[in-house]
């Protein structure tokens, strides 16, 4: 009976102590990794991961997996068609068809975060018969917003844009560019974190494509998160922190252009002008850039525009255009801008 009773205390210390203890680590352990992964989620304005997203059978989307900080200017670049405003239209919630994947705004889910999301769609949004102090107002209670501290909000976004206009006027009285800074002002009211624009520079003159790139660099410097599309892909290239390159509905490429050069492997753009050159020269010169990995970007008339990856292999290219007795002259030896790496990646979808 007393070895029982010992070995009966073992069993109980055994059962109530070590147990539980290793148990409450663990469980202490994995609560905090828990809040750690909710804390950092918390913290990142944009996360995508396998979103798919499709018309009936036609697919727009697919695998998209993006993350985004704080403070920066998101460029999605792409041609027409690539699937930049479905992607724009989704994230922000206007687009609430079903979709495959997942879509976080600052850790939550995109349809709990609107008032996080200002959303300026391309197609002017103000409403035509109401004044402008009338949009700011109605625009202002869509985000539950009061009169009065839609007015404020709407008098301080008006000096930002530099809109120094009478606020009984109506929207059919301003001109292009005025229209397009009130539509973002109207998407602003309610001061969200991130602001998503839809190609905001459409039909704007470089007088109002400047200030809107300059106002688009204030709301980054107060950490607001900014993603854009654009066809302007020089400005994208000059002003963005970071670029998204869309094709075929997937992401191609994305990073600074050089991160996008290297995916390429496009180092040097070489234009030259070929003197008269015939069928039977042009197919040799096709089979020799073909043969070593050169692309042969785009051809106007005698002007040609080639992809090499170094100096060296621009020489021998020369030598063999002298030798096949074509005359030409090197206009330029240069890295590629965005829109000649445009231009690959259409070529090497054609073939």
């Amino acid at each position: 009976m007393v070895g029982k009773r010992k070995r009966s205390k073992k069993l109980k210390k055994h059962a109530n102590f070590m147990p539980v203890k290793f148990i409450s680590s663990k469980f202490n352990s994995l609560k905090e990794k828990i809040i750690s992964i909710f804390s950092i989620h918390k913290h990142i304005p944009l996360r995508t991961k396998k979103v798919h997203f499709a018309y009936g059978k036609k697919e727009i989307l697919r695998n998209l997996n993006l993350s985004v900080r704080t403070s920066q200017i998101i460029a999605v670049v792409g041609k027409s068609g690539s699937g930049k405003s479905t992607f724009l239209n989704l994230i922000s919630g206007v687009l609430t068809s079903n979709f495959d994947g997942s879509i976080s705004i600052l850790g939550h889910d995109r349809l709990l975060s609107k008032k996080d999301i200002g959303f300026v769609p391309q197609e002017i949004a103000l409403i035509p018969d109401l004044s402008i102090l009338e949009n700011i107002i109605f625009f202002g209670s869509l985000n539950g917003l009061s009169k009065t501290v839609a007015l404020t909000a709407g008098k301080n976004l008006l000096s930002i844009l530099k809109l120094n206009i009478s606020l009984t006027r109506l929207p059919s009285e301003l001109s292009g560019g005025q229209k397009v800074r009130l539509n973002i002002l109207v998407s602003l009211l309610h001061n969200p974190k991130m602001l998503i624009l839809d190609e905001p520079f459409v039909g704007l003159d470089y007088y109002n494509r400047k200030m809107l790139w300059h106002f688009l660099a204030y709301q980054k410097n107060r950490r607001r998160t900014v993603i854009i599309t654009t066809h302007l892909l020089v400005e994208a290239e000059h002003h963005s922190d970071r670029l998204v390159l869309l094709n075929d509905g997937k992401i191609f490429a994305k990073g600074k252009l050089k991160d996008i050069r290297n995916k390429l492997k496009i180092k040097y753009v070489v234009e030259v002008k070929l003197d008269y050159i015939n069928k039977s020269q042009f197919k040799s010169l096709e089979k020799y850039c073909k043969d070593r990995n050169i692309a042969l970007m785009d051809r106007f008339n005698s002007y040609v525009m080639f992809a090499v990856h170094s100096e060296g292999q621009r020489n021998y290219l020369f030598k063999f255009i002298e030798k096949l007795g074509v005359g030409f002259e090197e206009l330029s030896f240069r890295e590629p801008n965005l829109d000649e790496v445009f231009l690959k990646v259409g070529n090497d979808e054609i073939k």
